[in-house]
């Protein structure tokens, strides 16, 4: 019985993408207010309440996702800078001369990932009017010119 307990508590702990080129993921315990924002925004909050530096080997494993799409979401942190305060290392791993790189995540807007309402087009600027008899900004000369060219070349192809 408890045995099929945790694969309940598992399975609503899977987080589905909306994007159908992404993986699903878990959402680690304590995430769950923000299982509706994106991934990055559920990793930074994660990297921040382990109060340390953490590479991606850590976010996979906490997340139940592959270790190349852990990275794009240790880059993807590092780069929202306006949303994230983090800071990135690079550590040298074993023998090998092999660099990897850490995160620390220093602090998260709280309103990251959220959605904005979008505004329609005709609020913030004016409609433009198409001018579907003029070419470019020629005078009136060189359009009575391309209109015999293009009526010319329209009589030939009628012919």
């Amino acid at each position: 019985m408890a045995g099929a307990d945790d694969e309940a508590a598992r399975h609503r702990r899977v987080r589905k993408p909306y994007q159908g080129n992404h993986e699903a993921c878990l959402v680690p315990l304590g995430l769950e207010a923000y299982r509706e924002r994106p991934l990055y925004v559920l990793v930074a909050q994660w990297c921040l309440r382990q109060e340390g530096w953490v590479n991606r080997n850590q976010i996979a494993a906490a997340f139940g996702i592959s270790a190349r799409s852990a990275t794009f979401q240790l880059t993807y942190l590092a780069r929202k800078k306006a949303q994230i305060a983090s800071v990135l290392r690079k550590v040298r791993r074993g023998t090998a001369m092999m660099e990897s790189s850490e995160i620390r995540v220093l602090w998260v807007h709280p309103e990251a990932g959220v959605r904005k309402t979008k505004t329609t087009v005709t609020e913030t600027m004016p409609l433009k009017r198409v001018q579907k008899h003029r070419v470019g900004n020629a005078d009136e000369a060189m359009r009575a010119q391309w209109r015999d060219i293009w009526r010319g070349l329209h009589k030939e192809r009628k012919t």
